[in-house]
């Protein structure tokens, strides 16, 4: 049963390379979250804010200093502190850089 999740929750285009922390996405990569890790009040906390595997997000700003902000959903903005990014890690789609 848990198989048939897993599969539902991929998304549609081939993944691409090791999974990776979101704090390693460069500025307008687009990546596919495949694991909320943390404790769980954390991972609660990311999965409410859209942030569940198979989730698509592309990082519009991530500087050396100040938060990391994400378009998800389309329109939806994020702004993620350092330590959060940690707890993401994504996979890069193909072609998914703007």
């Amino acid at each position: 049963m848990d198989n048939e999740m897993d599969i539902a929750l991929m998304p549609k285009t081939a993944l691409q390379g090791p999974a990776m922390p979101l704090s390693m996405v460069n500025r307008g990569e687009v990546v596919v979250v495949k694991q909320v890790k943390g404790c769980r009040t954390v991972r609660q906390r990311l999965m409410d804010l859209g942030l569940n595997p198979g989730a698509q997000v592309q990082v519009l700003k991530n500087e050396i200093s100040g938060p990391l902000i994400i378009a998800v959903k389309g329109d939806g903005r994020l702004a993620l502190g350092r330590g959060m990014t940690h707890h993401i890690l994504v996979m890069a789609v193909p072609g998914g850089k703007e």
